[in-house]
């Protein structure tokens, strides 16, 4: 059991689409099964934007925490410039 407090409110959809990767060596993703992409309301055709998403969450949290990505990744404040809302992300500091 984590000793971590679950998300707060909304940011549990986050958290939860930050986690559907499962193994990084193996690549073990649960967005690969119908089921697990019914619960983030998505397609098959969705799942190469959503695994964009994910892995620059994924990059943004490790900045946060310090660590630098696990690959290279679209900066997540370019995927959110063309998202209907803008949030600013800064470079320096994820």
């Amino acid at each position: 059991m984590s000793e971590r407090s679950p998300a707060p409110g909304g940011l549990e959809l986050v958290e939860a689409l930050v986690n559907t990767l499962l193994d990084i060596e193996t690549g073990a993703d649960s967005l690969d099964t119908p089921e697990n992409r019914a619960r983030f309301g998505l397609t098959e055709d969705d799942l190469p934007a959503a695994r964009e998403l994910r892995e620059s969450l994924r990059a943004t949290l490790l900045a946060h925490a310090g660590h630098p990505p696990h690959r290279a990744v679209t900066p997540l404040g370019e995927l959110l410039a063309a998202a209907p809302l803008v949030v600013t992300v800064d470079a320096a500091d994820g």
